[in-house]
This record gives C-alpha cells, structure tokens and sequence, in this order.
C-alpha cells in the first residue's frame, strides 16, 4: 500500500511538473513572440497581407463582410484584364475564409492591426497547450510536455506567428482540438470543429483527408475516417466550384492556372478540371511533389528537426 501510494505521487508530481513547464513555455513563446511581432509592425516591416486582413475586419465590422480594395488589385480583372480596383471587392472569391467572423467581436473591441498580431500569436499559443491535452491522452506526462515545448521551438510555428495575420492561425487549435475529440470520442465537439478547420479557408480541408485517410488505413471500417474524407472532399469542391465563383472568377482564371498550370493547357481551369489532369499525369504530379529535390529535403529537414526526427522515423502506432 506504500508502494503504491508512493507512486502515485510520484505520477501526479511528474504530471504538475510537465504541465508548469508547458505553461512556462506557452507564457514565454507568447511573450517573446507578441513583443518581436509587435516591433516588426512598429518598425515598418509588415506587408500587403496583413493590411488585406485589417481591411477585411474593419469592413466587416462596418457592415461590409469579407470587402476589400487591397484584395481587389490582385483579383484577375485588374490583373490579366487591366480593370480598376473596386473597393466593394469581395475577397470571399480569392480566400473563402468565413472563420474569420469569429474574431469580429474583438477586433470591434479593439480596432487596430495591432490587435490582430495579438490575436495571432494568442491563437498560436493556445495550439501548443491543446497540443500537450491531446499527447497526454496517450503519453506520460514529461512526453507529453516535450512535445507540447518542441511545438514552442518548431520553424513552422515561430516564422508564421512572427508573420503578417494569416488566416491560418487558427488551424493549430482547432486541428489539434479536432484530434482531441477524436481521441476522447467527444463527436459534437469533434463535428464543430471540423466545420470550423473547413471554414478557415478553401484548403484547409486537405489536411482533414490526411487525417480521414489514416483513419481509414488504420481501421477499414472506422466511419471517423470515411466521414472526414467525405465531408472535407464534399465542401472542398462545393466550396471552390459553385460558391467561390458567385464572387469572382479568380480561383479558376488566375489560382488554379498559376498554381497548376504545368497541368492544363488551358487559360481557365477549375478545381474538378486540375484534379483529373493530375490523376490521368501521376508522372508529372510525381515530379512536381518531389522536385527540386534539394529544397523538399530542406523543407521535411526543418519541420522534422524540432520533434527530434520521430515523424521520419516512427509511423504512428494503432496501440
């Protein structure tokens, strides 16, 4: 009984300790990140971005949702037909980013860029402790805290967090509290926030066919993976073929052509048109996915070198 009563609070002490040291490492990454992040604005360093995204929550909060002149001059009409930029522009047509309402209410408490750096890097941190919830589900308490600190320490978090706002901010919460429903069987909850990782932009759906297709290959019958699959695939292309286009035509005459032009010979493609290219060239898709090889190894090299290797060395375990 000793024994026992020993190790437990042996557990729980090794459980405290992990969990200070990740609130020391959230509350140090937010701090040194706000700070760097607010003296790249001061010092002038930001760029067209992060006033697209600042326009955008001003007009929303003026009632005018998702409008903005800076986006218009990068549409396809000022681009490639030499038409001027409309201030009553409706990003929605380059970036279906509807999450975005969500922090209206902030910004109109506090409307400012500066409040979006801030809402950046609050966001950002909030995905590193979710992330330590989500490890623990499965690993010891000072596993679980070295990979919540490695998120802290990772080039993929602290280049975007020290960046413009980005819409993409919000996928690190979400996602990791999306897998955390999934590993605690919390389906209402892992249903609204895969609405909610759908809703940060027109792609984002792709990581949740990542996730869906590991489902799937780890148990056939799992309807987890099947119904992610099914449900980032279905928006996806709802999203980008029938509602993206009654805003403009950019994703079809300019994304999917700058992005994806190697794959079509056309001037105009859409989603459904790129995808079947791709699948009836598997060799050129091939190519495009690994070339310049050079520059691949450096990208997988920097996101791998922070969770020391693991992700190239450990596939995911079904236990």
């Amino acid at each position: 009984m000793g024994n026992q009563q020993r190790s437990m609070q042996g557990w729980n002490h090794n459980k405290n300790r992990a969990w200070r040291s990740v609130e020391l490492g959230a509350i140090g990454f937010f701090v040194l990140t706000l700070g760097f992040a607010l003296h790249r604005y001061y010092s002038f360093y930001v760029t067209t971005d992060h006033g697209i995204f600042n326009q955008v929550f001003w007009n929303g909060v003026h009632g005018n949702p998702f409008q903005s002149s800076l986006s218009s001059v990068l549409s396809t009409n000022v681009v490639h037909n030499d038409e001027l930029p409309k201030v009553f522009y409706h990003r929605l047509g380059q970036h279906f980013t509807p999450a975005l309402l969500l922090w209206l209410p902030l910004y109109a408490l506090m409307p400012s860029p500066t409040m979006l750096i801030g809402l950046q890097v609050a966001l950002v941190t909030l995905g590193g402790l979710v992330l330590y919830a989500l490890a623990r589900q499965r690993l010891e308490p000072p596993i679980a805290g070295a990979i919540a600190l490695s998120y802290y320490c990772a080039n993929a978090v602290i280049g975007p967090a020290l960046g413009n706002f980005y819409d993409l901010c919000q996928l690190p919460l979400f996602l990791f509290g999306l897998l955390w429903a999934l590993e605690t069987r919390r389906w209402g909850v892992m249903v609204l926030l895969t609405m909610l990782v759908l809703a940060i932009r027109e792609d984002t759906g792709v990581v949740l066919l990542g996730i869906g297709t590991y489902q799937i290959l780890r148990q056939w019958k799992s309807p987890v993976g099947w119904w992610l699959c099914a449900a980032s695939g279905v928006y996806m292309l709802v999203v980008t073929n029938l509602v993206m286009p009654l805003f403009s035509e950019d994703i079809s005459q300019r994304f999917m052509v700058e992005r994806f032009g190697q794959f079509v010979e056309d001037e105009e493609a859409s989603t459904l048109e790129v995808i079947g290219a791709m699948l009836s060239n598997p060799w050129l898709l091939m190519r495009e996915w690994l070339s310049p090889v050079p520059q691949t190894i450096n990208y997988l090299l920097g996101h791998w070198l922070p969770l020391a290797f693991v992700p190239a060395i450990a596939p995911p375990s079904g236990s």
